[in-house]
């Protein structure tokens, strides 16, 4: 319920001349009938398939850009890893009887594509800093993900569909993605700003 103020027609004023009046107004939201938990859970897995798209977008390019080098070779294998990370967070939706978003998965790969642009002021240009800016963003897309295991393993005793050892397990996996890009990004750091 929400309170208006509302002008009146000069012969509805009051005895000291007040031509306004307070009216109670039904707000809309407060009739509105707040999400359920599925309904957030939905959303909030449908959120995170979509960054995963924008994730493994985002290594693949890295690897690409890197390639012949033993940064492409770890590249590579945590592309393996985030595309099992994705068949095991679908795995788990279809338990809720949850699909994957179309646009919010390809809002992710958008998202990606963007920020390609916005690496080094080069447009279409690769540059050592490039590759710093890429491990940083890909270790932040692991951390995120490292939030959702934890997040889902919070919940585990409220829903059936959830395993507190496989949760476990992703969460354990993602922590150490983080390290390892974590120690790429050092060496790309000092190649790229260090004084020659």
């Amino acid at each position: 319920m929400t309170i208006a103020v509302a002008r009146t027609a000069p012969h509805e004023w009051n005895e000291q001349g007040c031509g306004y009046h307070l009216r109670m107004v039904q707000s809309d939201r407060a009739t509105t009938t707040p999400p359920s938990a599925h309904e957030l859970l939905t959303t909030y897995l449908r959120d995170h398939r979509g960054g995963a798209a924008g994730g493994l977008a985002l290594v693949r390019r890295s690897r690409s850009s890197n390639a012949g080098t033993e940064l492409a070779d770890v590249l590579g294998r945590i592309e393996t890893e985030i595309i099992e990370d994705t068949q095991s967070l679908e795995l788990i939706m279809s338990r809720f009887a949850i699909t994957p978003s179309r646009l919010k998965t390809a809002a992710g790969k958008v998202g990606e594509v963007v920020g390609r642009l916005k690496t080094n002021g080069r447009v279409f240009t690769y540059s050592p800093s490039s590759r710093v800016l890429e491990l940083e963003l890909l270790a932040a897309g692991i951390v995120t993900k490292r939030s959702l295991w934890r997040s889902l393993n919070a919940v585990v005793g409220s829903h059936p569909e959830l395993v507190a050892a496989e949760l476990d397990e992703l969460e354990a996996r993602a922590t150490a993605q983080y390290e390892t890009v974590m120690q790429e990004h050092a060496k790309a750091a000092a190649v790229a700003f260090s004084k020659s």
